[in-house]
């Protein structure tokens, strides 16, 4: 399956149609260029003992199936933790613009502190969930190549349709960068910006509920092709909304996700 992107030279990329989202066949989907901001983050003068912990990531609006040119900065050095930040271009014009905070890991002799979360978690594993049919993730009527036919989904709870909050599983089956394997953070990336789409709780005919960011926080390095994703859409009339992500892998929880809702009626 063709990936996502192509590297041109150190700085560009080319985006392939794997990468159109479920609006347009003309736009991207904002899962793949978030990923290409945090690998370029991560790649500009590494540390080693360093991880990357933190990815925000802000969409200036629809981001054309074009390519891209990526500049990358150091806003904040130091050894225990750095602030990155990049920023993507589609015909000239800032399309994204991301900081990640790469911090000094953890000794492993540091006290486990799980909080609320199970380490290990009960729910079923992929293999133990038949692939989506009907409850496809996409919306209806939306456009179903490049992004939605890279993205494997197997749904615990909710799906396309249901509107309700949903847990489900998803791995991607293609590359983010052309000859790369991606990494658990680029695969998590992917997938995150999914949230508020596999947990919409409106008609998309009727009500319009669009994300201009996505915030993840993981704490550890995510293993495996698999993503496990608990969802759920938040909306206050008259006021605004939000979509929270309970990430995990196999082998438990890995982080959370949030993204910032524009909710409007059309029409």
């Amino acid at each position: 399956m063709e990936a996502f992107y192509r590297q041109i030279d150190d700085n560009r990329f080319e985006s392939t149609p794997m990468t159109a989202g479920p609006w347009s066949p003309e736009h991207q989907h904002a899962g793949p260029p978030s990923a290409l901001l945090a690998r370029q983050m991560a790649a500009v003068d590494p540390r080693e003992g360093q991880r990357l912990a933190d990815v925000r990531v802000d969409i200036l609006g629809p981001v054309p199936v074009v390519p891209l040119e990526i500049s990358v900065e150091v806003i904040r050095g130091g050894r225990s933790m750095e602030l990155v930040s990049a920023s993507a271009s589609a015909n000239g014009r800032p399309a994204l613009v991301a900081r990640a905070w790469r911090i000094l890991a953890a000794p492993d002799s540091y006290p486990e502190v799980p909080g609320r979360r199970d380490p290990e978690d009960p729910r079923l594993l992929p293999d133990d969930v038949p692939p989506a049919e009907e409850k496809l993730s996409t919306i209806p009527g939306a456009h179903t190549g490049g992004y939605g036919s890279a993205i494997e989904w197997r749904f615990l709870e909710g799906g396309a349709g249901t509107r309700a909050p949903a847990v489900a599983w998803g791995r991607q089956l293609n590359q983010l960068v052309e000859g790369e394997e991606p990494t658990g953070w680029q695969r998590t990336l992917v997938l995150a910006d999914s949230g508020g789409g596999i947990s919409l709780p409106v008609d998309p005919l009727s009500h319009r509920l669009i994300n201009c960011d996505l915030h993840v926080v993981l704490d550890r390095e995510p293993t495996g092709e698999w993503v496990r994703m608990n969802s759920q859409s938040i909306v206050t009339p008259g006021e605004g909304g939000l979509v929270h992500t309970e990430l995990a892998d196999a082998k438990g929880g890995i982080g959370y996700g949030l993204q910032t809702m524009v909710a409007q009626n059309i029409g």
